[in-house]
């Protein structure tokens, strides 16, 4: 079973400050139209906590744009909507097989922030990405989250990954799993004789 991180809000500041963050980074008129649609797009989403093809559009317009800031920012929202919605997972798995090395680098570096189910398939299938700059995302992505399901498919693309670039941050991916699992299982062993010593000090004492 994969550990949970907490799930982020579903929360936007005014419009104003959330295109003033990007004033001086995204200037071409294109640039900003794509910008602002997709922050009109997630504020709606944000106010109604619902999500429609309508609004759902300009993030995954955003995720895929030719400017880096613009793709950057939408891709980070993507991967916040989906902790809600399918259809969002749906988006991003299409972002992270685009025919663009950069765009499915940009999806890879953001796949720790999505929820194990939808992480994890995504992180498999970056793994055996052509491109070894992908391959080499993946695995940092593996290596910033205990997800132990992670580790049979680290420890299989590793007996197999030609680049020495990459097989470094695989077996950092993997030692980081193991050390993950062993906290975990200690945290859970130490939890568990707590309890017990708890029930032990509740027994009443036997009378004389």
């Amino acid at each position: 079973m994969a550990k949970r991180r907490r799930k982020p809000r579903l929360f936007s500041f005014s419009r104003e400050v959330e295109i003033a963050n990007f004033d001086e980074v995204v200037t071409a008129p294109e640039d900003r139209r794509a910008l602002e649609a997709l922050i009109d797009a997630f504020i709606a989403i944000c106010h109604t906590q619902t999500l429609s093809p309508e609004t759902l559009m300009p993030v995954a317009r955003a995720a895929q744009h030719r400017s880096e800031h613009v793709r950057g920012v939408g891709i980070t929202r993507l991967t916040v909507l989906t902790h809600y919605f399918d259809e969002a997972a749906t988006v991003l798995e299409r972002v992270a097989r685009d025919a663009e090395e950069s765009v499915r680098l940009y999806a890879c570096a953001a796949l720790a922030n999505t929820p194990p189910p939808v992480g994890i398939p995504l992180i498999e299938r970056a793994l055996e990405d052509p491109s070894w700059r992908v391959r080499k995302a993946a695995g940092q992505a593996a290596g910033a989250v205990a997800w132990p399901e992670l580790t049979p498919i680290l420890n299989s693309r590793l007996a197999r990954e030609p680049d020495a670039r990459v097989q470094v941050v695989l077996q950092l991916a993997v030692e980081f799993q193991a050390q993950a699992q062993h906290q975990h299982q200690h945290q859970h062993q130490h939890q568990h004789q707590h309890q017990h010593q708890h029930q032990a000090e509740a027994q009443p004492e036997p009378e004389p």
